[in-house]
């Protein structure tokens, strides 16, 4: 399976990772979770995705068990695991965290892009703006944000910066955030390619967080509407 690879502080390049039976179903639960289509709350009953996957229940397990560790499922003795729910008290610190993190990599980023790194963030906003309307959105977005970090050179942080992200995406979806917001979300885009391109750190640090904060905004309006996960 085709995967990413920094082989280069400043470089992602497609490399070949073997991946194992667990990796495959993690690979598969996850990206159902991140589309919105298990939705949060749910079981994941080994038996019954065994059954599904033909195998075992060993490589459900540690898929299971990769999914807690990206803060998608939470696994219970003796109850089994379930995807993570997130409460608006949750979504709200999970926006200021990602505005500190991810305002910091841009401002460390813009100031060392060369040109061929600016032209990788601009081919990913035509890349996520040309899937935007279907349901890979999401990982063209999350494609872009990526790039645009990477010059900083801070391979921790920017785990940190997705982790936090991956974590609200299945909300994005389910409450469709894009098809909601489209042309505002493509215009951010354009934005923040333009300020990378003009080495402008200030407004393309603007630019990102408010662009974070406005995503945080309508997740939070669309969960206290659905009155699932009202404020405690």
């Amino acid at each position: 399976m085709l995967t990413w690879s920094t082989n280069e502080p400043n470089e992602l390049l497609p490399v070949l990772i073997a991946q194992t039976t667990s990796d495959l179903i993690a690979a598969q639960l996850r990206q159902e979770i991140l589309r919105g289509q298990v939705s949060p709350g749910s079981a994941l009953r080994q038996e019954a995705l065994a059954k599904r996957f033909s195998v075992s229940r060993i490589p459900v397990r540690e898929a299971l068990r990769a999914l807690e560790r990206d803060g998608l499922v939470a696994v219970h003795p003796n109850r089994g695991a379930y995807v993570v729910e997130l409460s608006v008290e949750q979504i709200e610190e999970i926006t200021d965290l990602r505005i500190l993190i991810e305002a910091d990599l841009i401002a460390r980023s813009v100031p060392r892009m060369s040109d061929t790194d600016v032209c990788a963030v601009a081919s990913a906003a035509a890349a996520a703006a040309a899937i935007s309307t279907t349901p890979d959105w999401n990982e063209g977005d999350r494609r872009f944000h990526e790039i645009m970090y990477v010059p900083a050179a801070r391979p921790q942080q920017l785990a940190i910066a997705l982790a936090l992200r991956r974590s609200v995406e299945r909300y994005w979806a389910i409450y469709g955030q894009l098809p909601a917001r489209r042309t505002e979300w493509l215009k951010d885009h354009t934005n923040l390619v333009a300020a990378c391109r003009d080495r402008d750190v200030k407004r393309a640090k603007r630019e990102l967080v408010d662009h974070i904060r406005r995503a945080g905004e309508f997740l939070v309006e669309r969960l206290q509407a659905s009155g699932q996960w009202a404020k405690s």
